[in-house]
């Protein structure tokens, strides 16, 4: 389905090719005097890296940030669509509600070359074209890996990080669609847009290690060839829908094989010498339009109902943008405290005050649910308790409304012994009982028994890494876009005793209609397609 186009080729470091004992030479942070619009932004910048060019430092290896504060707020996600097929790219925005400002907003003081902090603001979403260096391997992600990219960050520049996603489940093939980013892909954007509350920051930076074989010079060159593609005027984006017709919907499985394979689950289940409690099974829906599907303006479409929720763009060099709006957090870690949540079992919202809270009734109620529920707090819990050294659970249990659904929903925090134990919660928390099921191998290895599709980086860690501050999300809710008039939308359901596999039906259709009714995406009447299957 996702064709590679043929585009500019540029090489890129590799970070994780590099020995993460040996430390980096230097990584610094440069704040330029304030300027009153991207264009502005720009002329500075590249200023700037002339005058780097004519004194290149004397190091073998580091990571400069060079970061100019604009008075304009511009959204993030207008300025990444305003450069077009740049690549790579990505995005993020931090789960924030706009009713009252809360979320998981990085506070910034931001002092210039002048030595004024007085930009101190929110950062609200982060988009970034090309890599001053990058992070991906075919094998899981390691400790080695993981060392590998806190090499290049600091504490004391919290702004350079590292954006990317881990595969669900990197022990299985990868398959053509998601071959371009391996089993983790990562990067540090060399261009760079920051949206803050109340103003903006364009940022370059640039990385380089003669160990690697990437000199100071060739990172320079691979900047000035990025700079000359990034468009400095913003266009306003039309954040409503687009009007496309589906030419064809497809969903693998289709209702027939995904009804025998609930039932091969609950049987599993309720067998008395299995230890399968609950699994997660997922859905694969292939959507083909007329038109080719921007998935930079799709995004921002979702971004219109994204209020209490991460919205995500990853896309590597030569693949297809991975792309999403997810309620799920996996972890937000800021120095040593660190903060997940249980989020499971789904109802629709209701149309009226009355309905919705009777609905949500049903949900506090229901006695599958709160068994879903109560699966994936606890896991959770036990996994926090493993390296933290106190652990809250406030709420323990109550009602997260999202704009189409409801869940059941707790939060949990604590303090990390070690910030070492970042990875650790990293590598145990994921999967978590709610996108795999539990005990977590034995659902991963039903998972892959029983599914016709190679997940890929859905439901797997999507966030970022910085120096004293580390956020990732779980990446439901999400899609993958490609080139060629299409997508994959991704929706899974947790199977426990007591499950229906038409109701579970039902709640993956609730689950994908943000992607489709969003865009008005309707299926002309001569497409008799709705349980059409794929095999590949």
């Amino acid at each position: 389905m996702f064709g590679i186009e043929a585009r500019r080729v540029v090489a890129w470091m590799n970070g994780c090719k590099g020995d993460p004992k040996l430390p980096i030479g230097s990584i610094e942070t440069r704040t330029l005097t304030v300027v009153p619009s991207p264009s502005k932004a720009m002329e500075r910048l590249n200023v700037a890296i002339r005058e780097l060019k004519c004194s290149p430092p004397p190091l073998t290896s580091g990571i400069l940030r060079l970061q100019v504060p604009i008075e304009e707020q511009i959204e993030a996600i207008e300025w990444l669509h305003a450069q077009h097929d740049n690549l790579p790219r990505c995005f993020f925005s931090g789960r924030r509600s706009r009713a009252n400002g809360n979320g998981s907003n990085l506070l910034m003081d931001i002092g210039n070359e002048n030595g004024d902090t007085s930009f101190t603001n929110n950062l609200v979403g982060v988009a970034g074209v090309g890599s001053a260096v990058f992070f991906q391997q075919l094998h899981p992600f390691s400790y080695h890996d993981w060392r590998s990219i806190k090499r290049l960050l600091s504490s004391k520049c919290p702004l350079i990080r590292a954006y990317g996603a881990i595969r669900f489940d990197a022990t299985a093939n990868i398959s053509p669609e998601w071959k371009a980013f391996g089993s983790f892909y990562f990067m540090v954007p060399q261009v760079e847009f920051d949206e803050l509350e109340g103003s903006s920051m364009l940022a370059i930076t640039i990385a380089w290690d003669n160990a690697l074989s990437w000199t100071w010079d060739e990172a320079i060159h691979s900047l000035e060839t990025t700079m000359q593609q990034i468009a400095s005027v913003v266009v306003k984006l039309k954040k409503e829908a687009s009007g496309e017709s589906i030419l064809s919907k497809t969903h693998v499985p289709n209702k027939t094989h995904w009804d025998l394979a609930v039932k091969k689950a609950l049987q599993e289940i309720n067998t008395s010498s299995s230890e399968l409690v609950k699994v997660v099974l997922a859905r694969s829906s292939r959507i083909l339009t007329a038109t080719n599907i921007d998935p930079i303006a799709w995004l921002a479409c979702l971004q219109v109902e994204g209020e209490d929720a991460y919205q995500f763009c990853l896309q590597p060099p030569n693949g297809p943008a991975f792309v999403g709006n997810t309620p799920e957090r996996l972890f937000h870690r800021k120095w040593l405290s660190i903060r997940s949540e249980a989020l499971a079992a789904t109802r629709a919202r209701g149309e009226s005050r009355a309905l919705d809270l009777q609905i949500e009734n049903d949900l506090l109620s229901s006695p599958k649910d709160h068994l879903e529920f109560t699966v994936v707090q606890e896991n959770i819990r036990n996994k926090l308790e493993s390296v933290c050294d106190r652990v809250v659970v406030e709420p323990k249990k109550t009602v997260r409304k999202l704009p189409r659904i409801q869940h059941l929903y707790a939060q949990l925090t604590g303090n990390l012994r070690r910030e070492d134990d970042e990875f650790e919660i990293l590598s145990s928390l994921h999967p978590t009982p709610a996108v795999c099921g539990l005990p977590k191998e034995a659902a991963r290895l039903f998972i892959s028994e029983t599914e016709m599709f190679d997940r890929g980086m859905y439901a797997g860690p999507v966030g970022w890494f910085g120096g004293g501050e580390s956020e990732f999300a779980v990446g439901i809710r999400s899609a993958l876009v490609g080139k060629d008039s299409g997508a994959l939308i991704y929706a899974g359901t947790g199977i426990v005793e007591g499950s229906n596999p038409s109701s579970e039906w039902d709640e993956l259709e609730l689950k994908t209609s943000q992607c489709t009714k969003l865009l008005q995406l309707e299926v002309p009447r001569q497409s008799k397609v709705e349980n059409m299957e794929i095999i590949y």
